[in-house]
């Protein structure tokens, strides 16, 4: 399995598209944040009521949309090429493909989430001012905070590469999944309350606090998104034991 997994995480960082993903993943929550907070105005009204420790966490959706792009091209770049075949004929053994694949992906998903997520959260606060915290008036909350931001860009992690391999092609997960998380059935949930039971949205608040809309509890909401990545998890290993014989 350690040579499997070797072999999948080289393959993943040496492609020059999933390079560029990490990166714009990585940099596009702190560059949120910074102007989020050149944007902020203390004295206007709203101001009140955003929780100061939920600066910079309100970035990590925007990272979403980038871990699916990275989880669709970890699974799904050897369908592109026909390089699964190769990949099959060196490690027959097709679980231990598919689950180095889900490794690399949520752990790759993991390390991005707490990297621009806490530069996000430090950049915001020191452009804030007198209106953010200092490292030291960062709180407990705000830590459990970024281990949500970690533990969900994980399942969106898990779920579009489960979805990819399903789809063996990564443009179906790019056309359901983005739009999910770009806010799609958030606009619906006032009339159907049930549509906060989907992936997308049963853990949107492990990213950061969204009071009055109907969405799950974080911890309820984890459990569910987890129920969705391990079921679709087993449904593409199913069909992956005994499909894709020619890549």
């Amino acid at each position: 399995m350690i040579h499997t997994l070797r072999a999948e995480w080289t393959k993943a960082l040496t492609l020059r598209s999933i390079q560029g993903t990490i990166a714009a993943a990585l940099l596009v929550p702190p560059v949120l944040a910074f102007a989020s907070a050149l944007a902020f105005d203390g004295e206007a009204s709203t101001a009140a009521s955003f929780s100061i420790e939920s600066h910079g966490f309100e970035t990590a959706g925007f990272g979403q949309p980038l871990i699916i792009l990275l989880a669709a091209l970890v699974a799904g770049t050897e369908y592109i090429d026909a390089q699964l075949a190769t990949t099959l004929t060196a490690t027959p053994r097709r679980g231990r493909v598919l689950g180095a694949k889900f490794i690399v992906t949520a752990v790759a998903a993991v390390a991005v989430g707490i990297v621009a997520t806490s530069a996000a959260v430090l950049l915001e606060h020191a452009a804030l001012g007198e209106h953010g915290l200092s490292v030291s008036g960062f709180t407990a909350g705000m830590g459990w905070n970024l281990v949500g931001v970690a533990v969900n860009y994980a399942l969106i992690g898990l779920i579009a590469a489960a979805v990819t391999v399903l789809a063996r092609t990564f443009i179906v997960t790019l056309v359901v999944l983005v739009p999910l998380v770009l806010g799609l059935t958030i606009s619906w949930l006032g009339p159907v309350p049930a549509l906060r039971f989907l992936p997308d949205l049963a853990g949107l608040q492990l990213l950061t606090d969204y009071p009055g809309v109907g969405l799950l509890d974080p911890i309820p909401g984890a459990v569910v998104m987890a129920a969705w990545a391990a079921l679709l998890c087993i449904a593409s290993w199913l069909v992956f034991r005994r499909r894709d014989t020619t890549g």
